[in-house]
């Protein structure tokens, strides 16, 4: 599994982002979306409620965003108490959630690097865009420019966050030229998550040479193990091969006529490896 961690400025496109990313085939999870149903929960209104009063709620009993919102930013105070109620019950749900996920898994998180990068994400994407296309976006919400400046004034700087993160993408231009910058990304990362372990076993030292050496001229392996194994069959030894691959390579990789008689391959999917190790191995491969 591949875990992006999605963040960038207020009104910068994120969920746009995380739309077209999730058409193009990653899975997605939506902070937003898990605090919406957290304030469904009775405990979490009756939180709020014993904080601020009775306004934040409708006669029904139903939170209501703007007031919430009206209070948590008007002092820190109130805003790291908000915080501190919501985000570790957000990171638990999607820490849960992506235990059953594979491939590329996308996780957008407004407050990404304000609240820490959990321990299960691989990398960080950071999305920004002018003040001024901000501005436009978010006046959708019925936000001004200062509006916009309050909320900021809660969060690390720009330059914080652009320096935090492992890739900074930069909406700039159209919805076309964000969907185009998407989808040259998408494929990178899709080529990254497909990242697999493989194994072939051979009865003979020398037909496990020329398969390896085979995958190494094709580009279709890296990182070559191969050691003796006793436990194919009783007083007979074997060699086992085990390399990295792609999940797309499957087929060519059975081609040999020396793999008559083999075990294999068999594929297992890499739950984690460090990011900057799967770009090496995946450069290291056809693409």
């Amino acid at each position: 599994m591949l875990a992006l961690g999605l963040t960038g400025d207020v009104g910068a496109g994120k969920s746009t982002l995380t739309r077209f990313w999730k058409e193009m085939g990653a899975s997605v999870l939506d902070a937003d979306e898990i605090v919406r149903n957290l304030w469904k929960r009775p405990d979490i209104i009756d939180e709020a409620v014993s904080r601020w009063g009775r306004g934040v709620a409708d006669n029904s009993g139903n939170i209501l965003s703007a007031e919430i919102a009206a209070r948590a930013f008007s002092s820190p105070e109130d805003y790291a108490w908000l915080c501190g109620l919501l985000h570790p019950l957000v990171r638990i749900e999607m820490e849960r959630i992506s235990a059953s996920l594979e491939g590329w898994v996308v996780a957008e998180i407004p407050l990404l690097f304000e609240g820490g990068v959990p321990e299960w994400m691989d990398a960080t994407v950071y999305l920004a865009a002018p003040e001024e296309k901000r501005r436009d976006r978010n006046s959708a919400r019925g936000w001004d420019g200062k509006e916009i400046l309050r909320r900021e004034s809660f969060l690390l700087p720009p330059d914080e966050k652009k320096r935090r993160a492992d890739i900074v993408l930069e909406n700039t231009g159209t919805i076309e030229d964000l969907r185009e910058t998407a989808g040259k990304y998408a494929l990178f990362f899709r080529r990254l998550s497909g990242l697999v372990r493989c194994t072939v076993t051979f009865r003979r030292y020398e037909d496990a040479l020329l398969y390896r050496d085979f995958l190494r001229k094709e580009r279709l392996g890296s990182e070559f193990e191969c050691c003796r194994t006793d436990a194919l069959e009783k007083n007979e030894g074997s060699w086992l091969v085990s390399f990295i691959s792609r999940e797309s390579f499957f087929a060519r990789l059975s081609r040999p006529h020396v793999m008559d008689g083999a075990w294999g391959p068999y594929t297992a999917a890499i739950r984690r490896m460090p990011y900057k190790k799967r770009i090496t191995l995946s450069e290291e491969l056809a693409q």
